[in-house]
């Protein structure tokens, strides 16, 4: 019987060690990231600085586990963050029209952008800004259609303004009439049709070719795509200044339980490092964008200013079309109130816009302290996503 006792007295000393073990490793936890983008993209060097400042910022008690285009694509993104597969995801909310019709609309507005003449170079940091103040801070039906798909919406940035890239000069509206684009969004299709050129939908990966066998002869994108898909390979010709507009359809989603297991002090380091996250997206989409237009220029590819009669045409376009969005958004999704929302996110971006006219960023760092500043820290870290 003594026997017995000692062997359940040393078996209780084990389990006690072992929980007091546990006990001092159990505040560390990792949170399991799928990206859907390739390893050295701009959206994994995010993802790094978001783990490197998610531990900074919590002392090393929360981290991220990065798998870079292995545990979802970005078609299974929203159901994996969902459903649980992925802690973190990056959603591209125009994939999934039916699940996020209020944040897409948001989307769609960025050719506000082509309104104004500040901030040049630096559109994609006043749009990031401007969409994520009206996500986070002034859009509680966006917030409702993420919890809804079981997600807390992270905004993870936007590429530099959209170009024509062709196989051709485009200055006038004549020289675009009958041109067959690739375009990557409803709105980018909408102003093609406008002035006469027919659209295609396609893949990313196969604009080279597309461009190559004459199948298209432009394509709206940013610069940065030069690089990544190889397009300055075939483009001779790109048109700056229009149409305008970025991509800013991004969140770093998290799982709503994960995000509700947590406590208030480790969300609000999550969110701070979020700031830093997004910023640093947005801020190497600008940088490769940079580098990739001016190695097309130096390669010898013509880079033309469309004439100003088409310019004021463009923007005559993008005011009507606020009023279109409007409708196909009340129509195909029933957002009633879908032209006080536009009322409601035109001011943010007029707001962005002067203030990265007024106080430009020299580094990622700055700007990610101006989105700390001016929206994450007005998030109520308490009460957001709960």
């Amino acid at each position: 019987m003594s026997v017995m006792k000692g062997v359940a007295r040393t078996l209780v000393a084990a389990s006690l060690c072992a929980g007091l073990v546990l006990a001092g490793t159990s505040h560390a936890q990792q949170f399991r990231y799928a990206l859907g983008f390739p390893p050295n993209s701009a959206g994994d060097d995010g993802a790094q600085l978001f783990n490197e400042k998610l531990q900074e910022y919590s002392d090393g008690a929360l981290s991220f586990r990065i798998f870079p285009l292995s545990l979802l694509s970005l078609a299974e993104m929203s159901e994996g963050v969902r459903d649980g597969i992925a802690d973190v995801g990056n959603v591209l909310t125009p994939y999934f029209p039916s699940q996020f019709p209020n944040t897409n609309m948001a989307v769609e507005l960025s050719m506000l952008l082509a309104l104004s003449d500040q901030a040049q170079g630096r559109l994609g940091m006043a749009y990031s800004g401007a969409i994520s103040e009206y996500l986070m801070l002034a859009c509680p039906d966006c917030q409702e259609e993420f919890a809804a798909q079981r997600q807390v919406i992270l905004p993870l940035g936007a590429t530099p303004e959209y170009q024509l890239m062709c196989t051709q000069p485009i200055r006038t509206a004549e020289e675009l009439r009958g041109k067959r684009l690739r375009v990557a969004g409803a709105q980018w299709s909408r102003w093609a049709e406008h002035f006469g050129a027919s659209t295609v939908s396609m893949s990313a990966n196969e604009i080279l070719e597309a461009l190559g066998q004459g199948v298209v002869d432009c394509t709206v994108q940013s610069s940065p795509e030069l690089g990544n898909f190889r397009l300055k390979e075939v483009v001779t010709d790109i048109t700056v200044n229009i149409p305008g507009g970025v991509f800013a359809g991004g969140s770093a989603s998290f799982n709503l339980g994960v995000w509700r297991g947590l406590d208030a002090e480790q969300r609000r380091h999550i969110l701070r490092a979020a700031a830093d996250m997004n910023a640093e997206v947005t801020w190497l989409y600008q940088t490769y964008g940079d580098r990739d237009f001016a190695e097309a220029k130096e390669s010898g590819v013509n880079i033309h200013e469309p004439d100003e009669s088409l310019v004021q045409a463009s923007r005559a376009f993008v005011e009507q079309d606020l009023e279109r969005i409007a409708e196909i958004y009340e129509q195909r999704h029933g957002i009633a109130d879908a032209a006080e929302k536009i009322e409601v996110l035109q001011p943010l971006v007029e707001r962005w816009m002067t203030l990265l006219e007024e106080n430009p960023p020299a580094s990622s760092e700055e700007l990610a302290q101006l989105y700390w500043d001016e929206i994450y820290n007005r998030v109520d870290h308490e009460t957001y996503g709960m």
